[in-house]
């Protein structure tokens, strides 16, 4: 019997270890994103205590009419 010849128990050893071959660093990265949300979401965010540039606030008046040329 040759020995390149697989039965079908060693193709799905194969095929099981090329997949997990495959899909480790997708996991890998699944867990470091999974950990970066976690940590983001410990980390104060002081959005209130910002202060915007005049630019970005609204105001409540109404917009002046351009200037005559």
């Amino acid at each position: 019997m040759p020995h390149d010849v697989f039965t079908d128990r060693d193709e799905r050893a194969l095929l099981a270890a090329a997949e997990n071959r495959i899909s480790e660093p997708l996991r890998i990265g699944a867990a470091l994103a999974s950990v970066r949300r976690v940590l983001a979401g410990l980390t104060p965010v002081r959005v209130k205590e910002r202060r915007e540039s005049l630019t970005c606030q609204q105001s409540n008046t109404p917009p002046t009419s351009p200037l005559p040329l």
